[in-house]
C-alpha cells in the first residue's frame, strides 16, 4: 500500500536537491510491509551512471562482506 504522505515527502527531499543545484538524483526506498519507491529525475545518462555505479558499490560491499564470513568461519568442505 502507499503512503501518499511518504511520497509527498520525496518528492519535497527531491526539489530541495534541485534547489541545492543537484540536478540528476536517483531514490530508492523499502519497508518490510512491501513498500517500495524509485524515484528519479535529470539526465538519463547521468542517472544511468548513478544506477550502475550504485550497484557496482552494492555487489563489491556484499562481496566483501562473503570473504569476511568465510574469513571467520572457514570454508565448507564440499570435496565429499
Amino acid at each position: 500500500m502507499v503512503d501518499e504522505s511518504i511520497l509527498a515527502r520525496i518528492d519535497a527531499f527531491l526539489s530541495e536537491l534541485k534547489e541545492e543545484g543537484i540536478e540528476d538524483v536517483v531514490f530508492a526506498g523499502a519497508s518490510p510491509d512491501g513498500f517500495m519507491a524509485v524515484k528519479y529525475d535529470g539526465n538519463p545518462k547521468a542517472i544511468l551512471y548513478l544506477v550502475r555505479t550504485l550497484d557496482l558499490n552494492i555487489m563489491f560491499d556484499s562481496m566483501q562482506e562473503m570473504v569476511m564470513e568465510v574469513a571467520s568461519l572457514g570454508r565448507e568442505n564440499n570435496g565429499q
